[in-house]
């Protein structure tokens, strides 16, 4: 019998990419929430499976029950392996195993878990030894995003522009991303920074650190829509991501659907892309060696100039948008459903 339902979670959020994936997802189920069912006995009974995004973030025991609850009732698990471990994850080593117990338990319940990169499988291995489990399905580009972005044009004087676009967090490096703008003293460069800090204190840090430097903050959340304009004011994004935690990264493929190339650290994604020439990967092993490779690559993209790096883009958008169109990624999820469902 074919099941009508699939429950995505979360539903709702300020990520384009729930909304990009629910409609994917949508080409073969009626997508609905976790709240939209739980209680309707009919309806889980005619639902396929639940979807789970970073439910490792916030597993509690009542989430675990419920879980094995599904299972008994046919309902399959798809996890959605994003990140090694969650970012606001502490420093405290208890906390850590408990948190890597919790990834342990998800992995070990899920039918399929999906992997947005092939280079992720390594990081997955620390969490389960069943690698019959992971199905590669492709990041979804954000192209139904940029359709609604104005063409921003570029003037022949206006200086280079590094940006960086996305939720200001500590594990995102900008502390270190500001001090080597500011060592490296470019002429006529620009800083952007762009996005909902996630505390003020946070906030105010980076912007002590910014002063007297042409660092351009921008702090608040901006629509999916206003995301392409302000990636497309840049020449380059750039993305040091604390590795510990970072796997992969939407920002990079928002860059990529908008034309830029991008500055990132060798996170899984990017490992994916590391023989190709649109981008700059730099790998590092601690933070002196973070600062080095991140300063290199800057002062690289820089000495480029302009028409390097928009060429960059343009290679970019086209492999992505051979490789990560919502057209591929459906039939990704045909080819999973049919195989392991």
């Amino acid at each position: 019998m074919h099941k009508e339902y699939i429950i995505y979670d979360p539903f709702w959020g300020l990520n384009a990419y729930i909304e990009n994936m629910k409609k994917c997802w949508g080409e073969l189920y009626k997508v609905v929430s976790f709240s939209y069912v739980e209680d309707n006995i009919c309806m889980l009974l005619n639902t396929k499976a639940i979807i789970l995004n970073w439910i490792e973030c916030d597993l509690s025991r009542k989430k675990m029950k419920q879980l094995v609850w599904f299972k008994m009732l046919g309902i399959k698990i798809i996890w959605v392996f994003h990140n090694r471990i969650p970012h606001d994850s502490s420093d405290n080593i208890r906390e850590i195993e408990k948190t890597r117990k919790k990834m342990g338990f998800i992995a070990k319940i899920s039918d399929v878990i999906i992997l947005h990169s092939y280079s992720s499988w390594r990081y997955l291995k620390e969490y389960t030894v069943n690698g019959d489990k992971a199905f590669y399905i492709p990041h979804v580009d954000y192209m139904r995003q940029v359709q609604w972005a104005r063409d921003v044009q570029r003037g022949d004087q206006d200086d280079f522009k590094f940006v960086f676009q996305g939720a200001i967090s500590p594990y995102k490096n900008l502390e270190l991303l500001v001090k080597v703008f500011r060592e490296l003293n470019l002429p006529n460069c620009q800083l952007h920074i762009i996005g909902k800090p996630c505390s003020t204190e946070y906030a105010e840090k980076i912007s002590r650190l910014s002063v007297g430097a042409k660092i351009y903050l921008k702090w608040e959340w901006i629509s999916d829509y206003a995301v392409g304009q302000e990636i497309q004011k840049g020449d380059v994004m750039v993305l040091p991501y604390d590795l510990k935690s970072s796997m992969n990264s939407g920002a990079m493929i928002a860059a990529f659907s908008n034309k830029r190339t991008v500055i990132v650290c060798a996170n899984a994604m990017a490992q994916d892309f590391r023989e190709e020439d649109f981008l700059y990967i730099y790998d590092y092993s601690n933070q002196e060696s973070h600062y080095c490779q991140l300063k290199a690559a800057m002062k690289l993209a820089y000495e480029n100039g302009v028409a390097v790096n928009r060429a960059k883009g343009e290679k970019a958008f086209e492999y992505i948008r051979r490789h990560n169109s919502e057209e591929i990624v459906v039939k990704r999820l045909k080819k999973m459903v049919k195989e392991r469902l």
